[in-house]
């Protein structure tokens, strides 16, 4: 069962966070996007959100998130991204049916999307997923190969490129978890003037770092997250 009071009481308090967090840091709240992170909840639970005025929400499982969009079809405003690895073999699935792609993770999977993309004519948004601490256990590019991966994506008309997002070693303190968030706006920002003469990034505006989640993302806006991705405090645990 649904409580559509608790998650209306969670999202706006996640909302008053949020609106804390950019009036701390001098930015326009609307420059922050608040990514429901909906893996692992029933459908009912996308839709009572929904319902409550939220528009975006993040999967990471193609399986589910497929079956997921089915049953909620009917919702036209929904925009999905897609948050978690994308194996080579699934890419079609995804490419061209999500409004932001997180976690383009390597070079044999940005040359299957690029592939995809163009045969299907599609223009599909996405983020450059950098593994700044250089963790065996997640995926991304290290922060000195960003520069090759933005020369191919020059090179890749299908694909969009729209920025930055990283997964940080995770800390109980978020100011611990901050220096993680502040190399990504370097780096975001290096790149941003080692490529203005090319013409091809989005301006400053349209330039968007993913990075924060429940417990750090007030920290991560100060370090100027564009977008947020919560789960656990806007829904609460998981069903599976």
């Amino acid at each position: 069962m649904i409580d559509s009071a608790v998650l209306q009481h969670n999202l706006d308090q996640i909302h008053q966070r949020i609106a804390h967090a950019c009036a701390a840091a001098g930015r326009d709240r609307r420059e922050v996007t608040l990514v429901a992170v909906s893996k692992g909840q029933p459908a009912a639970a996308i839709r009572a959100l929904y319902q409550l005025g939220h528009r975006d929400f993040g999967e990471s499982y193609v399986q589910e998130w497929q079956a997921k969009a089915t049953e909620l079809s009917d919702l036209s405003e929904l925009r999905w991204h897609f948050l978690g690895h994308l194996q080579r073999n699934k890419v079609k699935q995804v490419i061209g049916k999500v409004a932001l792609l997180h976690s383009l993770d390597d070079m044999q999977g940005l040359d299957e999307m690029a592939r995809t993309a163009w045969q299907a004519r599609l223009s599909q948004p996405v983020l450059l997923q950098v593994n700044l601490a250089h963790e065996q256990s997640k995926r991304g590019c290290g922060p000195q190969d960003a520069p090759l991966f933005l020369d191919v994506l020059q090179r890749s008309p299908g694909l969009l490129l729209r920025g930055l997002m990283v997964l940080p070693p995770y800390d109980w303190d978020a100011e611990q978890v901050r220096p993680w968030f502040r190399q990504l706006r370097q780096l975001s920002e290096q790149l941003q003037v080692d490529y203005a003469g090319v013409g091809q990034l989005p301006p400053a505006g349209q330039w968007w770092l993913s990075m924060g989640m429940s417990g750090d993302f007030e920290v991560a806006i100060a370090e100027g997250s564009t977008h947020i991705r919560v789960g656990t405090s806007l829904f609460g645990p998981r069903a599976t």
